[in-house]
């Protein structure tokens, strides 16, 4: 599905408004991360589709899409501490690095996009 310049124009605000909506809640709603992965996947095929300059290309081929399903590695360290803390470490790290995960991966997003965008105003 090609798009036009104004609806390009629109999905580049919609993802900025996403991504912004994302880093100043308090909380990631699994439904709006959902909604912003997809819309991001569909800008990035656009673009891709649409050739633009060289390293703007490869940055956009090499982005892969959120892993909404992300579980942070637990070294053998943090399961000796989560023992000895009687489980607590766990409940605490886990939802921790996935917040910073999704909050790093919206924001590196929202980045590429803004550059992409920058690069077409340009051309």
């Amino acid at each position: 599905m090609a798009m036009g310049i104004d609806e390009l124009e629109r999905a580049f605000l919609d993802i900025d408004f996403q991504a912004n909506r994302i880093a100043k809640s308090k909380k990631i709603d699994p439904e709006q991360l959902y909604k912003f992965i997809l819309r991001a996947e569909q800008v990035r095929e656009q673009l891709l589709q649409m050739g633009l300059r060289a390293d703007l290309h490869l940055s956009l081929e090499q982005a892969a899409p959120i892993d909404q399903n992300y579980i942070p590695t637990y070294n053998f360290g943090k399961k000796l501490i989560n023992i000895i803390l009687v489980g607590q470490h766990k409940k605490r790290y886990i939802p921790k690095q996935q917040d910073a995960y999704f909050r790093g991966e919206v924001a590196q997003i929202k980045r590429l996009f803004s550059y992409a965008k920058g690069q077409l105003s340009l051309d």
